[in-house]
């Protein structure tokens, strides 16, 4: 009875790890050579901290890239430039500046480093694209499967890249698609105990085609090492990026605009709200759904087309809304980004009456994180051109001139002066500060000056202040 309950012991014992051996050797086998042509990327990010003008140091980080064609073009994370390209609608000032990346190499081969640049990025997707320069003697890159049919319960695998508890190998993992995401975008949901270095790992089916990338979650802080993953925390849940959603971007990936253009993608220029069944009810107009402008930004495409507050879209060119979901934001906001440049009916509801509007789509101006910058050692301060989100987010007139503060020097003298950053610079010393090059006109001779005080002008949260700044010119040492 004794050698029964034994037995019984060790078929319990055994038979997980049996199962996980059988799962092993089921894995398709293209596996091999998809994981060739994962490789990891490296490159050093320039670092500033809060209380600095200048960047001091640099980091170096590593992620996990897929090369998809025989040019040297490969795909990763957008971690590696994670600054918002286009206009955004936060009053999250906390980033004004992000570094691109620099000295990027890709390696195939542990130690066999090829050198490559940065190309650009696709906001939505949160995909950045690199180039190897001189793609010689690299894999055969990865074909990607054309595939929008997907259920809840198939079979996928992750190739990814461990950390450096690892030493950063591949490994790859298998999973099942747990849940399905449809709205505003398609994501597949899987879950994981694997502590890897980034997003952007390579996503395969059941039957060894590779389908999709990992999408980078919506939080993440610069500042702080890219945590993909909290073993601590149990079972993460990760999306899946399908290929159908950037299959066209493999022959022409997006390319970093240059700071006097737009951001490349469509904007309409309103801040908005969803329409509630309340409102409708309120409103006498029960039935009806649409989303609520609540702003029309000066310059835009809507006021050129003679959109106002209050109008309620209820289609945009083949988009229906056709509910009271809050979804419908993100789904119109992504929708007017992927439009060409052109005119576009819509349909909007104004005092209870349906008309159509013709708006004509054209860039989105570019975001303060491209906004050009200059720094003043001397005052201890960094500021930047006011851009079009800086105004909207600080409901400043369309004409407004002035540079924004972007950078202060903890303990330096606009510091010690109670200058903080996001103040609005207008005057200094009765000048007139219209732009960046009044600016750095009238402070590069400061030093020349001998003058005791500097008098600032400013703007902050709509009050207007003078503050003046010490600048210890004529102070003895004692």
């Amino acid at each position: 009875m004794r050698m029964n309950y034994v037995l019984i012991f060790m078929v319990f014992i055994t038979l997980p790890s049996f199962l996980v051996g059988q799962n092993n050797t089921t894995w398709p086998k293209s596996i091999d050579n998809l994981k060739s042509s994962v490789c990891l990327v490296e490159y050093f990010q320039p670092q500033f901290e809060m209380g600095e003008i200048e960047d001091k140091s640099r980091i170096k980080k590593k992620i996990t890239g897929i090369l998809v064609n025989k040019q040297g073009l490969v795909i990763t994370s957008d971690v590696i430039y994670p600054a918002n390209l286009d206009i955004v609608e936060s009053n999250m000032m906390f980033i004004s500046s992000q570094p691109m990346p620099e000295d990027i190499t890709v390696s195939f081969i542990k130690d066999q480093k090829l050198k490559a640049r940065f190309i650009g990025k696709d906001e939505e997707l949160r995909i950045a694209f690199i180039e190897i320069i001189n793609p010689d003697s690299i894999p055969e890159p990865v074909q990607f499967k054309d595939e929008s049919e997907f259920e809840v319960g198939d079979p996928i695998y992750l190739i990814q890249h461990l950390n450096g508890r690892y030493d950063f190998e591949k490994i790859i993992t298998a999973h099942n698609i747990n849940s399905i995401i449809t709205q505003p975008k398609q994501r597949l949901l899987t879950t994981s105990k694997v502590a890897s270095i980034s997003a952007g790992g390579l996503v395969v089916n059941g039957s060894g085609e590779a389908i999709g990338v990992i999408f980078r979650s919506e939080t993440y802080y610069p500042h702080y090492e890219y945590a993909f993953d909290d073993p601590s925390m149990g079972l993460s849940l990760l999306q899946v990026v399908p290929a159908t959603q950037f299959l066209s971007l493999l022959s022409n990936p997006p390319e970093l605009i240059t700071q006097k253009e737009g951001s490349g993608k469509s904007w309409l220029g309103i801040q908005m709200q969803i329409l509630t069944e309340d409102m409708s009810i309120y409103w006498n107009i029960k039935g009806k759904n649409g989303i609520i402008i609540n702003k029309v930004l000066p310059g835009s495409p809507a006021e050129k087309a003679g959109l106002k507050a209050g109008d309620i879209i209820s289609s945009f060119g083949e988009l229906e809304i056709n509910s009271y979901d809050k979804k419908n934001l993100d789904i119109l906001r992504n929708y007017v980004r992927n439009q060409p440049a052109g005119n576009i009916t819509a349909q909007i509801l104004r005092n209870k009456k349906s008309r159509k509007a013709t708006i004509y789509l054209e860039s989105a101006p570019k975001s303060r994180f491209l906004a050009e910058e200059y720094s003043d050692e001397f005052l201890g301060l960094g500021v930047k051109e006011l851009t079009q989100d800086y105004i909207t987010n600080n409901d400043l007139e369309f004409d407004t001139e002035g540079v924004w503060v972007s950078r202060i020097e903890d303990a330096g003298k606009a510091s010690l002066a109670g200058i903080d950053v996001n103040d609005l610079i207008l005057k200094i010393n009765d000048e007139d500060i219209r732009d960046l090059e009044d600016f750095s006109n009238f402070t590069k001779d400061l030093k020349d000056s001998k003058l005791d005080y500097v008098q600032v002008f400013l703007k902050r949260q709509g009050q207007t202040r003078f503050v003046f700044i010490k600048t210890l010119l004529n102070e003895k040492l004692q």
